[in-house]
């Protein structure tokens, strides 16, 4: 898939009410900051059919990304990341996250 050997699997959850907010703030520039991270080749975004429990819409996000070392590039950056981490707090309440990553077995 484009010259991806690893992957960032972001998948989150957002509270009823908060889609909207969410939604902006992620089209709005987040994906593409991440995007402009060295490695990072592209994103998907996925609604996830099924709600949670408590009725909070489920989402993902899927990065291709060209090696681990550039994946733990930008999880060292911690600018970026307490950057991210302001941007959010307006629905820090409205939002959860579970990240995940790996590489691409090829053997598959």
């Amino acid at each position: 898939m484009n010259e991806a050997r690893f992957f960032l699997v972001v998948r989150f959850w957002i509270a009823p009410g908060g889609e909207a907010q969410v939604m902006r703030w992620l089209e709005a520039g987040h994906l593409a900051e991440v995007l402009r991270q060295p490695g990072f080749r592209w994103a998907r975004r996925l609604r996830i059919a099924e709600p949670d429990a408590t009725g909070w819409s489920a989402h993902a996000i899927i990065y291709g990304i060209d090696s681990r070392a550039s994946y733990e590039k930008y999880m060292a950056n911690q600018a970026l990341h307490a950057r991210f981490a302001r941007e959010r707090e307006p629905f820090a309440t409205k939002l959860r996250i579970e990240r995940f990553a790996g590489d691409v077995d090829l053997a598959l």
